[in-house]
């Protein structure tokens, strides 16, 4: 479930200890160092994981996971996770399970029976993300976290990395959700040390959070297999609404939406009333069955949740 995590050891975690004087010579390498106006540093390297050493404090980021495991197509259980800070904090003769993280990625791969495109267009709107389509994905987004899906054997032949026996000529949708900044709130707790991350209290409320996010997300029914009978003119008219906006793809009806209210034709209380209108449409279950590839995919992620 763990792929990134940054974080950083202040000195008063590790008292008697000169950051400066003891961290490089442990590096793979130096790649440069210098002074500002808050004092020395130095940047270098622990195998792939970036670090920053200052007087006050060690600073280590990037993929946990590539330093323990090899490779970031995987992800690391809490007691790899807990064997890698282990490894991190033995290398470097620092107690990193102290270190205050800033950075935590949850992931997991999901083989599809399908190409992963075909999931990501039945992905709609989220509350409170900003819904961003990539070459290779779909990107949810807000100023503390991100939430992402995309193909992660594309991606590995894209960065020309080896692809794990067990995942070559399937296709595979990762999911990951990204929390960037302000942890201490959204987990609300007074503190996140790494030695947390493999506490099985914390490392289940990760799990929940990530099965959460993807539930949230309003899924599109991808096309009108059948229209029930209705002897409503209002609910025909509803049901012909959410055909137009099937066929034309709700975000970019959303988008229309937008600009108008953008050039002024409309005002944002009118535009709002029209966004509301339009997701509820795009929710409503128009036949007896859900879409096949939405029922495939949220039972993988519901299954996922509970293997861990």
């Amino acid at each position: 479930m763990y792929d990134n995590t940054d974080f950083n050891l202040k000195k008063e975690a590790a008292p008697g200890t000169t950051f400066l004087e003891t961290v490089p010579q442990h590096l793979t390498k130096v790649t440069n160092e210098g002074e500002t106006e808050f004092g020395y540093y130095l940047n270098g390297y622990l195998e792939n994981l970036k670090v920053k050493v200052t007087e006050n404090r060690v600073s280590v980021s990037d993929s946990t996971c590539k330093y323990y495991l090899g490779d970031n197509f995987q992800t690391l259980s809490k007691g790899d996770y807990k064997r890698a800070i282990e490894k991190i904090s033995d290398t470097l003769h620092l107690p990193f399970y102290l270190a205050d993280v800033t950075r935590i990625d949850a992931a997991h791969n999901l083989i599809m029976q399908h190409e992963t495109d075909l999931y990501l267009s039945l992905l709609g709107e989220a509350n409170h993300y900003k819904r961003l389509p990539q070459p290779n994905g779909l990107y949810y987004s807000n100023k503390l976290r991100q939430l992402l899906f995309y193909g992660k054997v594309q991606e590995q032949k894209e960065k020309r990395q080896p692809i794990p026996e067990l995942y070559r000529n399937r296709n595979v949708l990762r999911i990951e959700l990204r929390f960037k900044h302000r942890l201490k709130k959204q987990f609300n707790r007074p503190e996140i040390k790494a030695g947390l991350l493999y506490d099985e209290g914390f490392y289940r409320e990760l799990i929940r959070r990530w099965k959460k996010e993807y539930l949230a997300i309003q899924k599109i029914n991808s096309k009108l297999l059948s229209m029930k009978p209705t002897g409503s003119t209002k609910e025909l008219a509803e049901n012909l609404a959410l055909y137009s906006i099937l066929e034309a793809g709700q975000p970019q009806v959303l988008n229309l939406i937008k600009q108008w209210q953008e050039t002024g034709e409309i005002d944002k209380h009118q535009a709002q009333r029209h966004r509301d209108f339009i997701k509820k449409l795009a929710s409503k279950q128009m036949d007896d069955k859900n879409n096949e590839l939405i029922e495939e995919l949220t039972r993988k992620v519901k299954q996922a949740a509970r293997n861990y």
